[in-house]
């Protein structure tokens, strides 16, 4: 309960005045000895103690009329009777990451934070003021909206594939209400399942930071398992008509087992198996023709259903054209078995995509757009020819000669890539120094020895195209690599990864913002609605998980799927306790009771005015205080018969009369 006036209270100190008015008639005046009054004292005796509650009974009616005056004068209100509130501005970060697609019972709890939302909802009013944040969706807009519009929005709200970070949510709602409140009061909801991954960081409070009401179930997460990651040969661009391989990683938490997987490839189921939680189950992946090839692979559903199910898409490619400039041992051969296997077409230098270049022999001629890569000569007499033909090329690197001698090794960062396993045993026994000039500020290094000096570079050619030069000959006095496993793979990644065009984009995350080709003119969604777009322009991924195509007048030119993190798979909770932690300097309450959730909002509360049943309720205290006064008044005026001398017999004796008389 509360006060609009509490400075009215002082008046409360009038009830002093009856507790003096009683303790001064308690005072006795001066004894008189009167005789005739003897006959009184038994009577008062017996009324001493009825007349004592009486004035008792007096005081406590007059004490509290007064005290209850006060209190009228005060305004009470009631803040928790059912009263209305203040005008309040009201941010509502409703958690819809992907975890909150968990199902509990038959409902999932994204369902029962929108029961709290709506309740919110319910209880406001037309000079409320509403911004309903999806914290699943961050980039979307939050737009100020009257109660029917936050409702709407609440009820079309559904599970995001992304994750929340409820300290940018809180952040987001805090700015909100600091330029849209106006005047009314403000108040953060905070609705959600209170994910541990959500709560990234401290986000510090403050005295402008507004009170925060947060409400999550209380649920025990159950064990979870769900599809991190899908990868289509080992890194290596499938090629057209050529077979290859599909690996799937599993995680999960609290689960140990092994779970059956299935693959679907272009709507047909292609493989199955199954594989242990923590481990990656490789299928066979068909050949197929060149383009953008789409699917899934998922596992058996459990409670949350929305990690269960990972899409991708591969772009097929043709096998790019290749020529050698001039005959290498080694490098030939190892380019006739890249033929063979349907990497690559061996054509002339004149059409293909990407010339191989002995000391820069052929590297002028490359056409605009193409790739040449450039491998050092065989001798330090070649190095000033090979030099003019970079430079008659355009590429802004020089071979010297090398500054050390001896067997260096390559730098290999990384694990698991069958080419740098093969790399990181190579020798390398004679290589010149690559010197850049000016232009070349902006290249790769994609690999360097030991020493710290690169060894393979790449960059842009002025005209358009790429240009990769290798600092050591590939020939069996120079190094290692032609004699061993590792020539061809390299052969391969130099041609179809690192002198390919960069691939298109095909994976990304709810709310990544894309580069659109050129001649895009629609994208179609998971749902297979299209939506119209400007080639170009940089396009947002929605919410939605799935395939997205692009089409240019009806073709399809580019496609791309869409996943949550892999983090969203850990239901783990955060405790009361870490939320504050994240949290510092903030107003939190947390509701643990659904049913107290209508308690704690709005708590700048109107509430009930109840002065007008206080002064009742005081009136008819002095009313009954009267009566009984008068009651007593009434008793005191009553006459009391004294006893006076009774006549004496005509026949008593003059004893017997001066008795009587005494």
């Amino acid at each position: 309960m509360g006060f609009l006036t509490p400075a009215l209270l002082i008046l409360g100190a009038s009830i002093a005045v009856p507790i003096l008015l009683h303790l001064i008639q308690r005072q006795q005046g001066p004894r008189v000895v009167f005789p005739a009054l003897r006959y009184l004292r038994r009577a008062e005796m017996e009324n001493a103690r009825r007349i004592k509650l009486r004035q008792l009974l007096l005081l406590a009616l007059r004490a509290g009329a007064l005290a209850l005056l006060a209190m009228a004068a005060a305004r009470p209100v009631l803040r928790h009777g059912g009263g209305g509130h203040a005008p309040t501005a009201v941010a509502i970060v409703l958690d819809n990451s992907l975890s909150t697609g968990l199902v509990v019972g038959e409902s999932r709890i994204l369902d029962q934070l929108k029961e709290r939302a709506l309740e919110t909802i319910a209880r406001a009013t037309s000079a409320d003021r509403f911004w309903v944040i999806r914290a699943g969706a961050p980039w979307e807009p939050a737009i100020p909206a009257s109660p029917a519009e936050a409702a709407a929005l609440i009820q079309a709200t559904e599970v995001a594939a992304g994750a929340a970070d409820l300290g940018a949510a809180l952040e987001r709602a805090r700015s909100l209400l600091a330029a849209g409140a106006e005047g009314r009061a403000k108040e953060i909801h905070l609705l959600t399942d209170l994910q541990a991954t959500s709560l990234r960081g401290r986000v510090l409070g403050g005295e402008d930071a507004p009170p925060v009401v947060v409400w999550s179930p209380e649920v025990d997460p159950p064990a979870n398992a769900g599809i991190a990651a899908v990868e289509v040969g080992a890194g290596l661009p499938p090629r057209a008509g050529e077979r290859s391989t599909l690996a799937a990683r599993i995680i999960g938490f609290g689960r140990n087992d092994t779970i059956p997987i299935r693959v679907t490839i272009d709507n047909r189921i292609a493989a199955a198996g199954a594989a242990p939680v923590g481990a990656a189950a490789v299928f066979p992946f068909p050949a197929r023709a060149a383009g953008f090839v789409a699917g899934w692979v998922e596992l058996e559903p459990d409670e949350l259903r929305g990690d269960d199910r990972r899409y991708f898409v591969v772009p097929v490619q043709p096998p790019p054209t290749v020529a050698l400039a001039e005959p290498v041992p080694f490098v030939r051969e190892a380019l006739d078995v890249l033929a063979d296997a349907g990497r690559i077409r061996l054509v002339a230098a004149t059409s293909a995509d990407v010339v191989v270049a002995p000391a820069a022999t052929g590297a002028n001629a490359v056409r605009a757009g193409r790739t040449v890569i450039v491998i050092a000569p065989d001798s330090p007499l070649e190095i000033p020819a090979a030099n003019r033909r970079l430079t008659e090329a355009g590429i802004p690197w020089r071979f010297a000669p090398a500054t050390a001698s001896g067997e260096a090794r390559l730098v290999i960062e990384g694990e698991g890539d069958p080419l740098l396993d093969a790399l990181r045993d190579a020798r390398i026994r004679r290589n010149f120094r690559l010197e850049p000039e000016a232009a070349a500020a902006d290249d790769s290094v994609l690999l360097r020895l030991g020493d710290g000096a690169p060894w393979l570079v790449r960059g842009q050619l002025q005209g358009g195209g790429r240009y990769l030069v290798v600092a050591s000959p590939f020939d069996e006095t120079a190094t290692t690599l032609p004699t061993s496993a590792g020539l061809l793979p390299l052969l391969d990644r130099l041609i179809a990864v690192w002198g390919a065009d960069a691939a298109p984009a095909t994976q990304a995350a709810p709310g990544d913002v894309l580069q659109l080709p050129v001649a895009a003119t629609e994208v179609e969604r998971p749902d297979g609605t299209r939506e119209s777009v400007t080639g170009g322009v940089r396009y947002r991924v929605s919410a939605e998980p799935g395939v997205y195509r692009i089409f240019a007048a009806g073709r399809t030119i580019g496609a791309f799927a869409v996943n949550p993190p892999p983090e969203e798979s850990n239901l783990t909770r955060a405790t009361a306790a870490s939320l504050r932690a994240s949290f510092p300097g903030w107003r939190l309450e947390h509701v643990g009771d659904a049913e107290d959730w209508t308690d704690e909002i709005f708590r700048d509360r109107l509430g009930r005015e109840i002065w007008r049943p206080l002064i009742l309720i005081a009136l008819a205290g002095l009313l009954v205080e009267a009566l009984i006064a008068a009651g007593g008044r009434a008793g005191r005026s009553t006459a009391v018969h004294v006893p006076g001398p009774r006549p004496v017999p005509a026949g008593a004796g003059a004893e017997e009369r001066n008795r009587r008389s005494s």
